[in-house]
């Protein structure tokens, strides 16, 4: 009797139970009673793939093409759900523990649903797909292989139990559906969502690991590894710095967070600090302390989730690790840190037992997506569409965040809609799992009033004199008008932040017709390929270009400065993140310019900005003719304080109400969202994927990308365009769909060829669009 092809049932739900097991006993949360906890976690493993015991799974799993049945006459998730369901009854298991068992089961293939829809579904038709399944059953062989997982003095493998259960689960699945009916109306807590997740998570995560890399290689999910709480005090020891008053600053702060006590009570932290004051390395410090605390004092090893709105900042922070753990002597090991975002590589490699480890890509793949390391660098994305989701792939890592340190960078770009409803499941997740969170921005939007400040905020912010801010808000100004008003310095260079790549590209186009030699300038937007992107900031960085024309993907945590930046009219906060990139390093007096820039009929920031948050900035920055840095603080302040006040929670109760429900999936009504629905990025229009054959590398890859299309196998396939992927993304951009000039559509990809390069693409300005409006 097989669960997998060649392989025992008995063994795979053996070894499912054992990992499970394994992941749970690295835990200590206050989810449910501990004893209660581990059985319903035991029990759940090893009835998860029961159903395989049938003979139309067996017939299936040792000859699929010879199988000629209907495809659900072979399935097995629901049967194993009823009969779990059932056995916890015996074991006087309530209604909602039974219920949640039956779901966790009846979807580990698939993703989590609407809890009620699951027993609507319950007809006779199911029930008689069931009996066939039952009655289709060799129980002395079903018996023995339970022997063998550890469940064979339970004295239930007989086909009049079975069939039993079967009766008195569809008896009751009306009683069920009201208890759920009341449940719903009643449950005000989080708690069951995050119990859900939980379980779930932990079957899916031992079925997949035990079946992709246990059965396959040797490997050892128990060898976890040691950070030293001092990383960061040897690597800082080993720079030689410039003695300079800003540098003695940012010694000054990291010194505060590293003499503020830890109280492991105490689940929420924040570090506010001017741009370029050492966060990253300030909070890593902490968190390792943190980490060294608890496990000193409760016995177990937290894993560090350090998470970062965009990719281009994750690349960043994952250079700077890689330089701190290289000048510590280590070398590559994904054990230690790793970092996963959707083009990362799909390569993990360690050492185990003084043996070094390269997995091959199904188990590398398995081990980075389920955050198998100590220190994982991760996106917003990832981590939000983990804990407010129901898709099987995002839930898979959700239990390695019990007890983790999550260290949200940039809090700022969190968009403000969601607030009411992180801030409630993080609490929830603190007082079940354990989690403890560490906020860290220079704009610190204070939306989470029990987080303890590891610094006086105001000692930083208040001596600082880097960059003026002058805010020219008044009047609105075309862009034609607004270059004929810059006042240029040549012994200074200049950024340009504009709202739109329409409006961007304008500006550009503009200040050539003004006689600025176009050597001097560089221009940055989303309709240029990433690789183009980043070769023309690390040109300005190092002085090729004297002035650079941007959308705001240029903002946060991008290192680069200027002497002078213009912002065109945005919220407050992505204002002071703009002068983030003016005068860093303190060397000389920066300015900021705030203008209104509008197209004739409406202001550029209307389109991409809603309508409260400028209007706030506008009351705040009206009839300032300089803010000076020391004043932010006050002014961020101010902004937040008042956003928080006008701002609606509708979304955030809405996903609240069906969080709390268990609604993962169906409908939007007056009252809830389904948990599936929640998106971090609001999407602004359908968009179409467009691979610019920009060098003669370009071409290299799309003829792999082709290669790779041609195979038969598509796990093949799958694996080779993973290999590529990273690259392949380098020459990629999104447009909108319905854009006037649409480029050929190859291999299901738009697509531009070198020999139809200048029809398509500008070299400077990127892709050539007659749409107006497109944002960054």
């Amino acid at each position: 009797m097989y669960s997998h092809p060649h392989y025992l049932l008995s063994e795979h739900l053996r070894g499912v139970e054992q990992l499970s097991s394994l992941f749970l006993s690295e835990k200590s949360i206050r989810l449910a009673d501990p004893v209660l906890l581990g059985k319903m976690n035991r029990w759940i493993a090893l009835f998860h793939d029961l159903g395989k015991g049938h003979a139309f799974f067996q017939q299936y799993i040792q000859s699929p093409d010879a199988f000629q049945g209907p495809p659900a006459l072979k399935s097995h998730a629901l049967l194993s759900a009823v009969l779990l369901a059932m056995f916890l009854k015996e074991k006087g298991i309530d209604e909602f523990g039974r219920l949640l068992a039956f779901l966790v089961v009846k979807r580990h293939h698939g993703n989590l649903d609407d809890w009620l829809e699951e027993l609507k579904r319950m007809g006779e038709e199911t029930k008689a797909l069931l009996r066939r399944q039952v009655e289709a059953v060799d129980y002395a062989a079903l018996a023995e292989q339970m022997a063998l997982a550890g469940l064979g003095k339970e004295g239930i493998w007989t086909k009049e139990t079975w069939s039993a259960w079967l009766d008195e689960f569809f008896t009751e699945a009306r009683s069920l559906r009201r208890f759920i009916m009341s449940w719903n109306r009643e449950n005000k807590s989080l708690a069951p969502y995050v119990r859900v997740l939980f379980l779930f998570s932990l079957l899916i995560d031992a079925d997949k690991s035990e079946a992709g890399i246990v059965q396959k290689q040797s490997w050892s999910f128990s060898a976890r590894k040691e950070i030293p709480a001092d990383l960061i005090l040897r690597y800082k020891q080993r720079q030689s710095w410039e003695t300079t008053a800003l540098n003695q600053l940012r010694e000054r702060a990291f010194r505060e967070v590293d003499e503020t006590p830890i109280d492991l009570s105490q689940h929420f932290y924040r570090l506010n600090l001017p741009t370029g004051m050492g966060k990253t390395l300030a909070s890593l410090h902490f968190a390792l302390r943190l980490r060294e605390t608890i496990e000193r004092q409760q016995g177990i090893k937290p894993r560090i989730i350090y998470t970062l709105p965009f990719l281009s900042v994750i690349d960043q922070t994952a250079n700077v690790l890689k330089e701190i753990f290289s000048c510590n002597g280590v070398g590559e090991d994904h054990q230690l840190w790793l970092a996963h975002h959707h083009l990362a590589d799909i390569r993990y490699t360690t050492k185990q037992d003084d043996e070094r480890y390269d997995a091959d890509y199904e188990a590398a793949k398995l081990l980075i997506e389920g955050w198998h390391s100590e220190l994982i660098v991760t996106t917003f994305v990832q981590l939000f569409e983990t804990i407010f989701s129901n898709r099987n792939a995002s839930l898979r890592k959700f239990h390695r965040l019990a007890n983790s340190i999550i260290l949200i960078d940039e809090v700022q770009a969190v968009p403000h809609r969601y607030w009411l409803a992180i801030r409630q499941l993080f609490e929830a997740m603190a007082e079940e799992l354990g989690c403890y969170f560490l906020f860290s921005s220079a704009t610190d939007p204070k939306w989470f009033p029990k987080a303890i400040s590891l610094v006086n905020e105001q000692a930083y912010f208040q001596p600082l004199s880097r960059v003026a801010l002058y805010p020219d808000i008044d009047k609105p100004m075309t862009i034609e008008e607004f270059v004929r008003r810059i006042e240029w310095d040549e012994e200074k260079t200049y950024l340009f932040i504009l709202n739109t790549i329409e409006s961007a590209k304008t500006f550009y186009k503009t200040l050539l017709d003004e006689g600025i030699d176009e050597a001097e300038v560089a221009f940055l937007s989303t309709h240029i390929p990433p690789k183009e992107r980043l070769r023309r900031v690390k040109a300005a960085k190092n002085g090729e270009y004297r002035i650079v024309v941007s959308t705001q993907l240029i903002e946060a945590g991008v290192d680069i400065d200027f002497d002078v930046v213009y912002r065109d009219f945005a919220p407050l906060d992505s204002i002071q993140q703009a002068a983030g990139r003016c005068n860093r390093h303190g060397h000389r007096t920066g300015e900021v310019h705030v203008v209104r820039l509008t197209d004739n009929r409406r202001l550029y920031a209307s389109y991409i900005y809603d309508a409260i948050r400028l209007d706030i900035t506008q009351t705040l920055l009206k009839g300032n003719k300089e803010v000076h840095e020391g004043q932010f603080l006050r002014l961020i302040t101010s902004y937040f304080e008042t956003l928080a006040a006008r701002m609606s929670n509708a979304e955030s109760e809405r996903l609240l109400k069906g969080m709390m429900t268990l609604y993962f999936d169906g409908e939007e009504t007056i009252d809830r969202i389904p948990v599936s629905h929640f998106r971090l990025i609001e999407g602004d229009g359908e968009k179409m994927n467009v691979f610019i054959e920009l060098d003669e590398e370009a071409v290299d890859v799309f003829r792999e990308y082709e290669a790779i299309l041609r195979l038969h196998d598509r796990w093949e396939r799958r694996k080779r365009f993973a290999s590529l992927k990273s690259r392949f993304s380098q020459y990629v951009i999104a447009i909108p769909a319905k854009v006037d000039h649409q480029p050929p559509i190859v291999h299901g990809i738009g697509y531009v060829g070198r020999d139809s390069l200048n029809d398509f693409y500008d070299e400077k300005l990127g892709y050539r669009t007659k749409s107006e409006g497109l944002i960054w």
